[in-house]
């Protein structure tokens, strides 16, 4: 079989149709803003110009330098931006959809890069435009998974969330190009070309916005069941309209039926009932990404491979995010056909035995040569295990897992936990590692690698697999209590089981049989929740 007859036998290329994936991969695209500001920064401080412009001379060294204690406000106050702007995500992307939330982020992220570019030497203006720039990417990251979960069809929900992921990692690879192409300069233009480029991400996004449907389940769940309607026969074309209507009506069926539960929720409700174990998990893989030190390389990793003695930090910086975004792409097609649960808890073992491996390498043998190559191949594997694996799956579960009742505030939990444990390992980082303070150097590896251990054991017990359940299913397998070893292989019988049905037959049969299927559908099925 040809590659183009696998692609059109598999499930992207029957369910993946040309607004579908518009859709999600302009949504996605405020993903490379996160990306580039994240990456930018971790280059700026190994910056020679930069360090003199915004730094402060050492006499006894003749030196400038960008002070330990500066490195954490630097990196960890706009991840507190961050966090903020998930608190405000969950109230605007619920009360005014996931759209507008678009282009509330895009001006702010406007403003910020704006106080950014015109900042000259004054470091702390920089950090508030890198604040208000960061509260933008708070909405971002809340409000573009659950979108992307909420228009896609069950069985390529992951592959298409992961586009997030992927725009992420491909605007770290880009600013990283960008840095390495004029740190050499000796002039201000050794880092502000960089700020500058900034700007083409939220202008793009502000002027296709216009052309983005609405949620079709966020309309549902206003009472705008026409709307969400028209939005589905949009992204679900090919499809038989008849077989359409009939996913409208099973989807609006089920959230009414989600709002009778729910009638007026509270945040206390995320709490509540089957809502603890689902924002748990939500939360859970948030922080236990943190504590692997994903936030600590994407923040420091310049600095990092100049302590373990790497002369073309630069470089080799820019060849991780290569590996990252291969990593990514193969994820389009790991996430649903092996699911979360798996790349997740091997994701995690391997992952810590990584970080083992190079905290006892450079740790021990910091001056070796060969321990020096040993270590940076242990980077390299961590990177590209570390996308495949935990960096795409925890958008992709984090927009699974809530109920859409409260899916905005379960998810603005789950990412302010996340965020605020990123804020914390980035603000004690530096006096762990750095001389002068813990110095443990390269032996940080090992806080990382024990924070794996953890990670496995908890996915192990906790995490349920997801893949290929409608969002109407996981609602009826959370209600039902079901066991996380059961999750994955329990027959549903509801509304969701239903809408899985429909849509696993959207592209299998013709408009007659489609429209016999939708008039005897609901009669022949059990649709009870």
């Amino acid at each position: 079989m040809g590659l183009i007859s696998r692609w059109k036998a598999s499930d992207l290329g029957q369910e993946l149709t040309g607004p579908l994936i518009a859709v999600c991969g302009y949504a996605g695209l405020a993903g490379a803003g996160f990306g580039w500001d994240n990456c930018y920064w971790a280059g700026f401080l190994g910056m020679p110009k930069f360090a003199q412009d915004f730094g402060v001379y050492n006499a006894a060294t003749g030196t400038y330098s960008i002070p330990a204690s500066w490195q954490s406000a630097g990196s960890g106050a706009p991840l507190a931006g961050v966090a903020l702007g998930c608190l405000f995500s969950g109230l605007v992307g619920q009360r005014f959809g996931r759209i507008k939330t678009f282009y509330l982020a895009s001006i702010i992220a406007i403003v910020g890069i704006l106080i950014q570019v015109c900042s000259f030497g004054n470091f702390w203006q920089l950090m508030t435009g890198r604040i208000i720039n960061s509260v933008s990417m708070g909405l971002v990251c809340n409000v573009v998974p659950t979108y992307q979960s909420e228009v896609s069809p069950a069985k390529i929900r992951g592959s298409l969330i992961n586009i997030y992921q992927f725009w992420q990692l491909l605007g770290a690879t880009m600013a990283c190009v960008c840095n390495w192409g004029f740190q050499a300069r000796m002039d201000q233009w050794a880092y502000r070309v960089t700020l500058l480029i900034q700007f083409i991400i939220p202008v793009v996004l502000i002027g296709g916005g216009f052309f983005l449907p609405e949620s079709p389940r966020w309309l549902a769940g206003r009472g705008r069941f026409e709307e969400a309607r028209k939005v589905l026969h949009l992204l679900r074309r090919g499809t038989p309209p008849s077989l359409i209507d009939e996913e409208a009506n099973l989807l609006i069926k089920a959230e009414e039926q989600n709002h009778e539960l729910y009638q007026r929720t509270s945040w206390a409700d995320v709490f509540k009932g089957t809502n603890l174990r689902r924002t748990l998990i939500s939360a859970g893989v948030q922080c236990l990404q943190q504590a692997q030190g994903s936030g600590f390389i994407v923040q420091y990793s310049v600095i990092f491979l100049q302590t373990i003695g790497v002369t073309n930090s630069f470089e080799i910086l820019i060849y991780l995010y290569f590996v990252n975004c291969i990593s990514s792409v193969l994820a389009f097609h790991f996430v649903d056909r092996i699911g979360r649960r798996p790349l997740m808890i091997g994701g995690a073992c391997i992952l810590g035995l990584c970080m083992f491996v190079l905290a006892g390498l450079t740790g021990f043998h910091g001056g070796d040569a060969g321990a020096q190559k040993g270590a940076l191949a242990c980077l390299f594997i961590w990177q590209f295990v570390q996308a495949i694996s935990w960096a795409s799956c925890v958008w992709i579960v984090c927009a699974e897992v809530p109920t859409l009742a409260v899916r905005e505030k379960t998810v603005t939990v789950a990412t302010f936990s996340g965020f605020s444990t990123n804020v914390l390992i980035t603000f004690v980082s530096p006096f762990i590692q750095d001389a002068g303070y813990g110095n443990l150097q390269g032996k940080i590896g090992f806080v990382w690698g024990g924070g794996s251990v953890v990670a496995a054991l908890w996915a192990f017990f906790v995490l349920p697999e997801l893949k290929g359940r409608t969002l109407e299913e996981l609602d009826e397998l959370f209600q039902k209590h079901i066991n996380v070893f059961e999750f994955g292989k329990y027959e549903t019988t509801g509304a969701g089981a239903t809408l899985a049905v429909i849509e696993g037959m959207a592209h299998q049969v013709d408009e007659k049989t489609a429209a016999i299927i939708a008039e005897e559908g609901l009669e022949k099925k059990d649709v009870s929740p």
